[in-house]
Order: structure tokens, then C-alpha cells, then sequence
């Protein structure tokens, strides 16, 4: 899996995140510019982690099978 694999799910992630995130920012009456920057900040930190953890069980279970381990 390629660096573009990885960049594209990134983006999924984040861009889903944000949107249900900027949905419950309206719902609660807010939308101010705060708060969708505030929804931007953790949709993109969010999903810097669960990609991030994806992508390292992927490398992990990618050395173990080089080796002759799973």
C-alpha cells in the first residue's frame, strides 16, 4: 500500500469527521467560525491518530510476515 493509499484514507477520515462534527456544532446552535475551525482542529488531529494507527499495525504485521511471523 502506497503513500497515495494512505494520503486518500487521511482524507476520507477527516473530511467525514468534519462534516459530522460541523453537523453537531449547527444542531447545538452554534456555527460560528470558532467552531467549525474547532471542528477542522479535531477532525484532521483525530484522524492523524486512526489513520496513524492503522498505518502502524499495517507496517507491523508487514515486518512479521517478512520474517516468517504473523
Amino acid at each position: 500500500m502506497g503513500t497515495m493509499y494512505w494520503v486518500s484514507r487521511y482524507a476520507l477520515a477527516s473530511t467525514v469527521l468534519f462534516a459530522i462534527l460541523v453537523a453537531i456544532e449547527f444542531i447545538q446552535g452554534g456555527g460560528s467560525t470558532n467552531g467549525i475551525l474547532g471542528s477542522l482542529a479535531w477532525a484532521l488531529l483525530a484522524s492523524a491518530i486512526f489513520i496513524g494507527s492503522k498505518y502502524l499495525r499495517f507496517r507491523k504485521e508487514q515486518g512479521g510476515a517478512a520474517n516468517g511471523r504473523k
